[in-house]
């Protein structure tokens, strides 16, 4: 399902991505910049991204499958704070027209 984020709805996504990966790493949100590397400056791992994805897709109204999901990372890869929240706008917002298209 397609769908257009308001750039009210965008500011919350992204304070709630901020929020949980400053939960699950154990460090301040305010440490968390749009071009900090989670894995290199944050100490995260390659799963992360799937598991916050998992966890908010009921929060968001995420409708796709996580090997959807997997397939689209494998191909789009994020390393920094902005490029995860950019993925997941553009996952909530092409939802099952995310695989398949050029990007």
């Amino acid at each position: 399902m397609k769908r257009v984020l308001a750039e009210s709805e965008k500011k919350d996504i992204y304070d709630q991505i901020r929020q949980y990966l400053a939960d699950e790493l154990e460090i301040a949100p305010e440490d968390i910049k749009d071009d900090t590397n989670i894995i290199d400056d944050l100490g995260g791992d390659s799963i992360l991204f799937l598991e916050m994805f998992e966890e908010f897709k009921g929060k968001l109204q995420i409708d796709l499958e996580i090997r959807t999901i997997g397939q689209y990372m494998l191909s789009h890869p994020v390393y920094t704070f902005k490029e995860t929240v950019e993925a997941i706008f553009e996952i909530i917002e092409k939802g099952e027209d995310l695989i398949g298209q050029d990007q």
